[in-house]
C-alpha cells in the first residue's frame, strides 16, 4: 500500500539537497525520488505541470508529476465538505471542523455567546490521503455537534501522515482530535450545568451528558508519524477522543509511529474494534477522566527500541472526588510489550481507575525491561481490585518478575504461560481456547460494576486479538507494510 509522499522544499535549497532542478519556459519544477512537484502555474495542455485544480474551499498547491491535485485545507470548515480520493489533501496548520469547541451554554447546541453550534460533516472517501506539513502541529479537530465520516475499505484505507516519503518518521505533525457531548467526570451528571472540558492539544472545549452521542465514523483509517511536541511532555496523541459517545463508529484503525500515545480517551463512552497500534513511543492505550467504553480485538506491538511508555496507562482522575470511575471493558487483546523505560510496565493502573480485562494476552519481547506486567498503584485504584477492576481469562507472560507486581487481583483464570506467538499473532497454547463462547451476560450478572456492552461485544471462545486457528487475520491487507 506504500505510495510516494510529497516532499515540498524550497527551490533555494534544492541544490544543497542534491535535487534535480529544471526549467521549461515559464515552468520550474523539482524532481524528488522519481516524482516531480511543480512550482509554476498549470499548463492546461500539459497536465501535471502546474498548480492544482481545487474546490473553492481549498487552496491550490503544486500538482505531483503524475498530475494529481494537491489541495490545502482551510483553518476552519463550517459547512459539510467531501474530501475526494482523487486529490491529496494537505494540512499546513490546524483544521477545525465546526464551532462546537467554543464554550457551551447549559443548553447543548447553543454556545455561551448565543450562537448555534454548527452541525458540519467532514466526509473522507475511501483511499484518500491526507498529508501534513512536516515540523508543524497540523491536526484536524472534529468539534461537538459535527462529525467525521472517514470510511475506508480493506483495499482502500484512508491514510493520515506527514508529507515526506515513507512512514518511518515520528512527531512530524499533530494528529486527529475528536470531541463529543458524552460524559466527563469533571462535569458530573447534572445536565442543567454547562459542561466545558479543556480538551487535548489546546483544541478548545468538549464534553456533555449524552453518552450515545455520535461524532461520526472511522473505518479502515491509518494515522502515522504524528505527535508534534508543544513542549517536553506535551505532545498530541495519534487519535484523541474527548467526551466521545457510543454512537460513534471506530473500527479497523491503525496508529503507527506516534511520538505520544497512540490513542487516548478523556471520559466518554466510545466503543472500538480492530485496533492495530504499532511502534508508538509513549503509552499505547491511555484512558482518563471517567472513560467507560468497550474495546475488542486490539493488537499492541511496541516494536521500537525507543518505546518508553506502557501498553496501557489508565486513571480516573480529572476530578479526584467524582464517583464516575474510568472502568472500560477490554476484550480479545494481544499486547506485545517492548518497553525499555525503567519505570514502565505493561499495564499501569493508577489514580482510582477501574477496568475489566477479558480473553487477552500480555507478553514481552526478549529486549523488554519490564519486570511486572500489571501494576496497580495508589490506594484508589487498589480499592477497585476485584470490584471495578477484574481480569478474566488472560495469559500473562512476564518471566521472572511475575505477573502482577504489587497487585492482588483475581488469578483463577489468569495463566502464567508463554503464549509463544507466531508471526501472524496466533498461539497454539491450550489456555488460549475456551470450551465455549464467552458468556457476557453471565459475567455482568456476577459482576455488577461491569459496563460491558453485550450488544457491541462479540461472544467467541478464544484469547487474544486473533483466533488461534488463524481463520480471521483481520489486520492483513490494510495496515502499513512491515509495521507488524
Amino acid at each position: 500500500m506504500r505510495s510516494n509522499k510529497l516532499v515540498l522544499v524550497a527551490a533555494a535549497v534544492a541544490s544543497a539537497l542534491g535535487l534535480s532542478a529544471c526549467s521549461d519556459g515559464d515552468r520550474s519544477s523539482l524532481t524528488i525520488e522519481g516524482d516531480t512537484i511543480n512550482e509554476a502555474p498549470n499548463n492546461p495542455t500539459n497536465p501535471g505541470n502546474g498548480v492544482s485544480t481545487c474546490p473553492s474551499f481549498a487552496t491550490s498547491r503544486p500538482q505531483t508529476s503524475t498530475g494529481t491535485n494537491v489541495c490545502q485545507l482551510p483553518s476552519s470548515i463550517s459547512s459539510s465538505t467531501i474530501l475526494t480520493a482523487d486529490t491529496i489533501w494537505y494540512l499546513a496548520d490546524r483544521v477545525t471542523v465546526g464551532n462546537g469547541n467554543g464554550e457551551m451554554s447549559a443548553t447543548p447546541g447553543t454556545l455561551a455567546n448565543g450562537l448555534a453550534v454548527q452541525n458540519v460533516t467532514l466526509t473522507i472517501e475511501a483511499g484518500t490521503q491526507i498529508k501534513a506539513q512536516v515540523g508543524t502541529f497540523a491536526n484536524i479537530i472534529i468539534t461537538r455537534g459535527s462529525k467525521i465520516m472517514a470510511e475506508g475499505t480493506a483495499s482502500a484505507p484512508i491514510v493520515f501522515s506527514s508529507e515526506d516519503d515513507n512512514y518511518d518518521g515520528t512527531g512530524e505533525w499533530g494528529g486527529l482530535i475528536i470531541h463529543g457531548y458524552a460524559q466527563h467526570n469533571t462535569c458530573g451528571t447534572v445536565s442543567s450545568v454547562a459542561c466545558n472540558v479543556d480538551a487535548e492539544g489546546e483544541s478548545g472545549f468538549a464534553g456533555g451528558y449524552n453518552n450515545a452521542d455520535n461524532s461520526g465514523s472511522l473505518r479502515y483509517v491509518v494515522v502515522a508519524e504524528g505527535g508534534y511536541e508543544f513542549a517536553p511532555g506535551n505532545e498530541i496523541n495519534g487519535i484523541s477522543f474527548v467526551g466521545v459517545g457510543s454512537g460513534t463508529v471506530v473500527d479497523y484503525i491503525q496508529v503507527h509511529n506516534n511520538k505520544d500515545d497512540a490513542i487516548e480517551m478523556y471520559g466518554g463512552t466510545v466503543n472500538m474494534k480492530h485496533l492495530v497500534l504499532t511502534n508508538n513511543l509513549d503509552d499505547t492505550i491511555d484512558w482518563d477522566e471517567g472513560y467507560q467504553g468497550n474495546i475488542q480485538y486490539a493488537i499492541v506491538n511496541q516494536a521500537g527500541a525507543n518505546t518508553d511508555g506502557n501498553a496501557v496507562e489508565a486513571d480516573t482522575d480529572g476530578s479526584t472526588t467524582s464517583p464516575m470511575l474510568s472502568k472500560p471493558t477490554l476484550a480479545n487483546f494481544t499486547f506485545l510489550v517492548n518497553t525499555v523505560d525503567a519505570n514502565a510496565t505493561a499495564l499501569n493502573l493508577k489514580a482510582r481507575t477501574g477496568g475489566f480485562f477479558h480473553n487477552g494476552i500480555i507478553t514481552l519481547r526478549p529486549s523488554s525491561t519490564v519486570t511486572s506486567c500489571v501494576v496497580v498503584s495508589g490506594s484508589g485504584a487498589q480499592a477497585n481490585r476485584n470490584v471495578s477492576m477484574y481480569f478474566d481469562n488472560v495469559i500473562v507472560n512476564c518471566g521472572a518478575g511475575g505477573a502482577f507486581g504489587d497487585a492482588v487481583l483475581n488469578q483463577t483464570t489468569v495463566f502464567a504461560v508463554d503464549p509463544a506467538l507466531a508471526a501472524n499473532y496466533t498461539t497454539a497454547v491450550a489456555q488460549a481456547t475456551l470450551g465455549a463462547n464467552y458468556d457476557w451476560a453471565g459475567f455482568k450478572a456476577a459482576h455488577t460494576e461491569s459496563l460491558a456492552d453485550t450488544t457491541f461485544l462479540e461472544a467467541n471462545n478464544f484469547l487474544g486479538a486473533v483466533n488461534p486457528n488463524g481463520s480471521n487475520l483481520w489486520y492483513q491487507g490494510w495496515t502499513l507494510p512491515g509495521s507488524l
